[in-house]
């Protein structure tokens, strides 16, 4: 976790977001909600855009709030937010019976904290999926900071069209990402990765 603020986090190491284009992103957010005018089939039409200004806005407080996993997990008493986390992040490498030396997917990987722990726990290499330009470069920039540059990658590319041919991965997960799909059937039915 960065001792830095999230404005600090927005515009420095890994960050591309300017000052002036935060209002900018506000407003256009703003007018994919009801309240602002914005209609259903608008927001799902611009999906990717708007998700993409949320992100823009919001990255930066997450990571100053939660550190580098931009996720919940269930909390054990006495345990903290950060063990509960990576305990959390443990339990998916177990339960995709990760090996050394498979390759993986993590399906809308933020700033990529999952995949980075998963990675060292399981010794694998693993794929971020993500189509927000500011969450990858920062991301990039931690993957290089943790010295995790050969094992950990990240492609931008939306998950509802993504960009790889059959059995490119030996296990695919997703951590509260695929909410944002127009169609989650969709989402499911894209056949095996």
């Amino acid at each position: 976790m960065s001792n830095s603020g999230p404005l600090d986090l927005a515009l420095g190491i890994g960050g591309k977001i300017k000052k002036e284009d935060v209002q900018s992103a506000v407003q256009q957010y703003e007018n994919y909600h009801a309240s602002y005018g914005g209609e259903e089939e608008f927001r799902k039409a611009n999906y990717s855009d708007m998700v993409n200004k949320y992100y823009d806005l919001a990255t930066g407080f997450f990571e100053f709030d939660w550190g580098e996993s931009l996720h919940f997990a269930t909390r054990w008493k006495g345990e903290s937010l950060r063990e509960s986390i990576k305990r959390h992040e443990h339990f998916i490498a177990l339960q995709l019976a990760l090996k050394p030396g498979m390759k993986v997917l993590d399906v809308g990987c933020g700033i990529g904290g999952p995949l980075r722990e998963i990675a060292r726990f399981s010794s694998t290499s693993i794929t971020g999926l993500n189509n927000n330009e500011y969450q990858i470069s920062r991301g990039t920039e931690l993957n290089r900071l943790a010295g995790l540059t050969k094992s950990c990658e990240f492609v931008k590319a939306d998950f509802m069209k993504m960009p790889f041919s059959e059995d490119t991965f030996d296990a695919v997960y997703a951590i509260e990402a695929t909410c944002y799909a127009p169609d989650v059937i969709c989402w499911l039915l894209q056949g095996d990765l």
